[in-house]
């Protein structure tokens, strides 16, 4: 591995670059095991690793994750090799529900993140605009969920809802819709959410077995196959807030 490579003179097909105020940033998709480990994280990046670890274990994370079969790794890096932002997209674990779908097509956007240094300036966006560009993901459900507990409130200064609203409409513009679902963990909070990206040239097997996942209470049987669009969830959202 060589470690003194310019990440910045890869290829160009597999870059994409444009200016913020603080330079340029440039957006790699499917970034491999050595291309991750030739870069250090921003010193505002951890928060997939947590609070009480160092975050060179989230470098590792993605180091490991992008050495798997069907992972996609998006990096957002800096002239100076510093990582400022990633998507991680995996399949899901065996241990999830999820999992029952693992190689045949459904994959988990896992963790996006931002460095504390470089929010506000479209980097999420940017790596957004990447997922929903690349033909990988035509034949794929790309599941994301929003867990309340894994946002970096405190240091973002922002309340829960006003949060969650910016996740959504940041999944909004990568063709991601909402589902109701019936798995435990969505539901322990009314922020918490489901969403998912059908790629176009998804097929109708796929999507029905997808379907069948989503309740396992016999109960919620009228909900399946009835996704929402975000707009449409964060009118509803609104509405139960005001209640």
């Amino acid at each position: 591995m060589d470690s003194d490579k310019d990440p910045s003179q890869e290829n160009k097909e597999e870059n994409r670059v444009f200016q913020t105020p603080k330079g340029q940033v440039f957006i790699k998709v499917k970034a491999d095991p050595d291309f991750i480990s030739s870069l250090q994280l921003d010193e505002g990046m951890g928060v997939f690793s947590g609070p009480s670890y160092p975050s060179e274990r989230e470098r590792k994370a993605l180091i490991r994750l992008a050495g798997k079969e069907d992972s996609v790794i998006i990096i957002a890096y800096t002239e100076d090799k510093k990582i400022i932002g990633f998507i991680a997209i995996a399949p899901p674990s065996e241990a999830e529900r999820w999992g029952k779908l693992r190689g045949r097509g459904l994959i988990e956007a896992m963790a996006i993140e931002v460095s504390r240094n470089w929010r506000s300036m479209g980097v999420a966006k940017a790596m957004m605009d990447a997922v929903l560009n690349d033909r990988f993901f035509d034949d794929k459900i790309v599941i994301s969920t929003g867990y309340s507990w894994h946002w970096d409130l405190d240091n973002l200064g922002m309340p829960k809802d006003k949060y969650r609203k910016m996740l959504l409409k940041y999944l909004e513009k990568a063709g991601f819709v909402c589902y109701d679902t019936d798995e435990p963990n969505v539901n322990l909070d009314p922020a918490n959410f489901f969403t998912a990206r059908i790629g176009p040239n998804v097929s109708k097997e796929l999507y029905d077995d997808f379907e069948k996942l989503l309740f396992r209470d016999g109960s919620w049987a009228d909900l399946r196959g009835r996704p929402r669009s975000i707009r449409e969830e964060l009118r509803r959202w609104g509405d139960e807030r005001q209640r």
